[in-house]
This record gives structure tokens, sequence and C-alpha cells, in this order.
């Protein structure tokens, strides 16, 4: 137990007791880390029967050209080998009781985004990815699905929205054919269904939860 933790650092909060959780804090994008993690799940709860990659970043807003190698390699590490990684470990978890549900949170961006060189190829690669798990884990029962979400006034996107004038607000909010931003809620919702028993027939599908942005 002392090895895990000198790897992850646990999280131990008011809020997270009350809710009986325990919060896990490592690199996604370190193998090390995230194998020491799932041991403690492994230890404390002794089954996985769900898993959710939504951990990113966005750190190259810039054409090619001005893309560096080390924001392109970041981008990838994190919002790629990250699910990569931690879809490995879940899933090894997963066979054990031939059942299991993950849902990876890409973007719109994944279809191609102006200046999102790195993000946008980090995110389409997470559509193969999930493709690709849920054919070959279809038959130890284990469904994976993923989830592109829109514009979300997340931490990773205020920034952003702040930097737009007026009129770049406003044109953004009418990408989006319901003419509003998203909610966390809205990308929530849709995660506790396709985790659940109630999206047993469900893999391999690719859900867009963007207020219509993808069609507009």
């Amino acid at each position: 137990m002392e090895g895990i933790k000198k790897k992850i650092k646990i999280i131990n909060n008011k809020f997270y007791k009350k809710k009986n959780l325990i919060a896990m804090a490592c690199d996604i994008s370190n193998e090390i880390e995230l194998n020491s993690l799932f041991k403690y799940i492994r230890k404390i709860y002794k089954r996985l029967d769900g898993l959710v990659n939504c951990a990113g970043i966005n750190p190259s807003r810039t054409s090619v050209e001005n893309t560096s190698l080390d924001d392109w390699n970041k981008t990838i590490d994190t919002n790629l080998t990250g699910y990569f990684l931690s879809c490995k470990f879940a899933i090894k978890e997963m066979k054990k009781k031939r059942k299991g549900s993950i849902v990876n949170i890409s973007s719109v961006a994944a279809n191609g985004m102006r200046e999102r060189i790195s993000y946008s190829s980090s995110k389409a690669g997470v559509i193969g990815l999930t493709k690709s798990l849920a054919l070959d884990n279809a038959s130890s029962n284990i469904r994976v699905n993923c989830i592109c979400p829109a514009y979300i006034p997340t931490s990773l996107v205020k920034g952003y929205l702040k930097s737009l004038s007026k009129k770049e607000y406003s044109a953004l909010i009418s990408r989006h054919p319901l003419k509003r931003l998203g909610k966390v809620k809205d990308v929530a919702t849709a995660t506790k269904f396709l985790l659940s028993d109630e999206a047993n027939w469900i893999t391999g599908n690719i859900l867009y939860v963007d207020g219509g942005y993808h069609i507009n």
C-alpha cells in the first residue's frame, strides 16, 4: 500500500468522504503511476465496472508551422496515450468479471478545427482507439463508446471564451444550432447512460453531445 501511495496522490477531504468517494491524482501519461492507481483501486474495491477518460489539455492554438514539437508531444501524451494506458489497465480488470463499460471523451475538434493541429489529431485518435477497443473486447462483454462535446465553459475553455470579442462570441454561439453553449451536466448525463446497463447493446458508438455543432 505504501509503495502505491508514493506514486499517486490520495486526496482526502470532507467533500469526498461525504460522497463516499476516494479521489486520486496521477499523471495519466505515466504508465508507472497509472499502474499504481489501478492496483490501489483493485485493493480497495476488488472490481472495476466502468471507466471514463476525460483528461485533456490544449496548449497550442496556432498553425502547424508554429506548433512546437513539445506542445504536440504533451497533447498527444495526455489526450491519447493517457487514454490508451487507462483503457489498457481497466480492460485487464474488467475481463476478470467479463463485464465493463468505458466512455472516452473526445471532441467535435476530432473532425478538424482551425489552429488546433495537435488537439484535433489527439481527439481524432480517441475515436479510432474507441472503435478498435470496442471490436477487440466485445467478446468479453466490455463496451467502449465515445462522446464528442462541443464548447462547454470548463476550465480548459473559459480562457479561450474570455479572449473572444462580442462578435466572435456571438458567432461561436451561432455555430451551435441550439443557440447555447453546453453544460457539464449535458455530457455527464450522456456518460451516465453509456456506462449503465440501459446501454448494454451499445458499443463502438460516437455520440455527439454538441447542440448540433457538428452538423452546422
